[in-house]
Formats: C-alpha cells, sequence, structure tokens
C-alpha cells in the first residue's frame, strides 16, 4: 500500500511542532489573504489567532464553546502553488535535506491548512520543457495528489533546467481571479525581466515567496559542498570546484559576502512590492518558519 504523503506532513506538524502550533497556524492563516465579504455564512471554533471582533457572543454563551463568525469569501479562497521543478528541486539543502522534500512539506503544511478551512489549492509545476497544472480542488486527496506530483519531480534523475519565469508568466496570462499565489524555489538570481512580472503579479494577486536554501555551509570550519558530501558544483551546468579550493577560507568569505548581497538586493525587491517571504532549509524548520511568515503578515496589515 502507498504511504501517504499528506499523513506524513500531518504527522510531522503534531509530533514535531506539538499541536499548539497547529492552531496557531490555523488562526494566522486569514493574513494569506486580503479582504473578504461580510456576507455571514456560518460559525466555527475559535483558534488562537482569530479576531477578537468576529466572534459571535450570544451564539459562544449558547453552546458553552468559544465560536467566530464565518463569511462567504473565506470559503472561496484559492491557494496557487507554484513550484519550479528543475533539476536543482533534486539536490539537497544547506541542512542536508532534498529540496524536493522542502517543497512537499511546504505545500503540505499550507495546503492542509487552506483545506481546513474550506478553501480550494491548486498547484502548477514545471521546467523549461513541460508544465503540470492541477486545478483547484478542496479535498485532502487533491493534495495528495499534488504531493506525489512534486515527490515524482524531485526525484527525476534527468530533470531539465528551471524556467521558474515561464511559470509566472503562465500564471499572468491564464490564472484571471485574485488568487494567492505561493511561489517555491530555488536561490535564484533577478533579472529585471524577473522583477518586472514579480511586480505585476503582485499587483494582481496575493503573493508568498518561499525560498529553498541551497547547500553551502558557512563558519569557521565550513567547506563549499553540493549534494551528497559532493564538492561545490552547477546544477544547471557541467562545472564543479576543485577540491583544492574547497578549504579555501578567503574564497569562502567572498561567496559568504555574495550570498549576503544578493540577500539583501532580493529582500528589497520584495520589500518593494510587498510580497512576504520565508527561508527553509530543513524539514523540521518548515512549519515554525511558515508561521513566522503569517504571523508577519498579519501584523503587517494590522
Amino acid at each position: 500500500m502507498t504511504p501517504s504523503l499528506l499523513n506524513r506532513v500531518k504527522s510531522r506538524l503534531y509530533l514535531r511542532a506539538r499541536r499548539a502550533v497547529t492552531h496557531l497556524l490555523d488562526g494566522q492563516y486569514a493574513s494569506i489573504h486580503r479582504g473578504r465579504s461580510l456576507d455571514f455564512n456560518d460559525l466555527r471554533e475559535y483558534v488562537p489567532g482569530d479576531e477578537i471582533g468576529d466572534i459571535d457572543w450570544k451564539a459562544t454563551a449558547r453552546s458553552g464553546e468559544t465560536l467566530v463568525r464565518r463569511y462567504t469569501a473565506e470559503r472561496r479562497h484559492r491557494i496557487l502553488f507554484v513550484v519550479d521543478s528543475g533539476r536543482n528541486l533534486g539536490v539537497n539543502s544547506a541542512a542536508g535535506d532534498p529540496k524536493y522534500r522542502l517543497a512537499i512539506e511546504t505545500v503540505g503544511v499550507l495546503g492542509w491548512l487552506t483545506i481546513r478551512h474550506g478553501d480550494e489549492v491548486g498547484l502548477l509545476l514545471g521546467d523549461e520543457k513541460s508544465a503540470t497544472q492541477l486545478p483547484f480542488r478542496a479535498s485532502e486527496s487533491a493534495l495528495e495528489r499534488a504531493l506525489w506530483q512534486i515527490e515524482a519531480s524531485g526525484k527525476t534523475q534527468d530533470a531539465h533546467r528551471s524556467d521558474l519565469a515561464g511559470l509566472l508568466e503562465r500564471v499572468r496570462r491564464t490564472v484571471r481571479h485574485r488568487t494567492a499565489l505561493v511561489v517555491i524555489a530555488d536561490e535564484i538570481e533577478f533579472d529585471d525581466d524577473l522583477e518586472r512580472l514579480i511586480s505585476t503579479l503582485a499587483v494582481q494577486h496575493e503573493l508568498v515567496w518561499i525560498e529553498l536554501a541551497d547547500a553551502v555551509l558557512a563558519g569557521e570550519d565550513a567547506v563549499l559542498v553540493g549534494a551528497g558530501n559532493r564538492g561545490g558544483f552547477d546544477v544547471d551546468g557541467s562545472w564543479s570546484m576543485p577540491s583544492a579550493l574547497q578549504l579555501d577560507r578567503r574564497l569562502q568569505r567572498e561567496y559568504e559576502a555574495a550570498v549576503a548581497q544578493r540577500r539583501e538586493r532580493i529582500r528589497a525587491i520584495f520589500d518593494r512590492h510587498g510580497i512576504s517571504v520565508g527561508r527553509v532549509a530543513d524539514v523540521d524548520a518548515v512549519a515554525p518558519e511558515l508561521l513566522r511568515l503569517l504571523k508577519a503578515r498579519r501584523h503587517a496589515r494590522a
């Protein structure tokens, strides 16, 4: 019997992060979306992070449980996960976890929150040669299918190069209604064309960016490494770092400075366009990082 990837995500969420964090994620979930309708739909149990003004005090008094009003718009939200499935999805992250597993964990946690709230999830996944798009659905089976699509793409040894710009352009052309876009991508360089495309999408949709940290260690004992203890290498090409340079401290410092400059530059782009960004390096840190990101979005709008 094929194991359930979604059940694995849920088990890790409860085991590692504890049930309290699950409730906190539930309460912060609404911060993905901007605005809502005033059309009352039904009631649900209060979870930490819900707005106090949404509590229905009369219903709470009658039932003995704290209940909040749920509005029509809350049941019509959609989250589209855009996953760059180029060959870099199969390499290891900074903490040694395959990046496709970080993507599965991220989509699993946010996707599960989405369907728990009665909303719909969709997936767009692809590289420079092809793209797969799954329709919006509000069921665990649909989310399970999305997770297996990511798993299959990450394990492909002969994957093609990434084409994140192509995926985002497809979103721009085909996704007409305002949607929450969660982009899950490698650490990439941003050129002017990509920044213009991101700027356009940030106006059309709610945009959240999750970056999968590269497998480069830092510190006094650091060695520039890649997946499986392989020396530093270029995923998109044939270049590999000569072994004699892997312990070069000056080269390490120069690399760390270049990485810091890149992050500062990209952070400025995200801040300029009001895009929330998270960065994950290992599976166990996904839920805490998503909680931090959602709380930051909620506080930014308070």
